[in-house]
């Protein structure tokens, strides 16, 4: 099934933080914030619900079902941010999943890649895990593991949702970290709450230590450039 402009439903997408969708949302015009943090506009003639979820797959699943029930969607994607997982996955580059994989569980959750056609960006499997991945090591260890490019942790929660209501179902994620990066930031302690991220928290961590602030203002630099390639890709449908 591919989505176009034909569609009277609206296509849902689900992203963790504001920040990812920022570039987005300026794009648009005649944008209408809706309650529970979610937005409806046109992407190029076509309508489209955004939910902003918070961090992690719980979140994401919540978010996904709650668009389904309340605005009879015709699919759902993941968008936002991922950190790559294979040396050939480039900050800024956006990757388009054939497949999501839970870690926990090792399901495999294939994706309809043409819901919403991109014409530039890899293909390939998209891991979804249950914490940051802040090492090297580890991002390469996973990449090998799995055969994946990239690694987020929401998509697992949109595509199970879809998956149980019976809806199409994709994910685009725009890199933000490569493979060989390692981010001096503890995760764990930037916990928010409902078990997301919370982000003063992580502001709070990155500017304890000089490693931190430079693995901070890096980060911070290399989002707002995916940012900008995601809304980019999106705009361009």
């Amino acid at each position: 099934m591919t989505y176009n402009a034909s569609h009277s439903v609206p296509l849902a997408m689900v992203a963790a933080f504001r920040w990812e969708v920022s570039a987005l949302l300026r794009r648009q015009r005649n944008i209408i914030r809706l309650e529970d943090n979610h937005f409806r506009f046109l992407l190029n003639g076509k309508p489209v619900v955004l939910a902003i979820a918070g961090a992690g797959a719980e979140n994401a699943y919540h978010a996904t079902s709650a668009l389904v029930r309340k605005y009879s969607v015709a699919g759902s994607l993941s968008i936002g941010f991922a950190g790559g997982l294979c040396e050939t996955v480039k900050v800024g580059e956006l990757v388009v999943a054939d497949v999501v994989i839970d870690e926990r569980t090792g399901e495999h959750f294939p994706c309809q890649m043409h819901l919403l056609p991109i014409d530039f960006g890899m293909r390939g499997r998209l891991l979804s895990v249950v914490s940051v991945v802040n090492s090297a090591e580890a991002k390469r260890a996973l990449g090998s593991r799995w055969d994946a490019v990239a690694v987020d942790m929401e998509s697992i929660g949109v595509a199970r949702a879809s998956k149980e209501m019976g809806l199409p179902f994709g994910a685009i994620k725009s890199i933000t970290d490569a493979s060989d990066q390692s981010i001096a930031i503890d995760f764990q302690r930037c916990r928010s709450d409902d078990e997301g991220l919370s982000s003063w928290r992580i502001v709070r961590e990155g500017i304890a230590s000089p490693r931190g602030i430079r693995s901070l203002w890096k980060l911070a630099s290399s989002s707002r450039r995916a940012a900008g390639k995601l809304a980019l890709a999106l705009c361009s449908v």
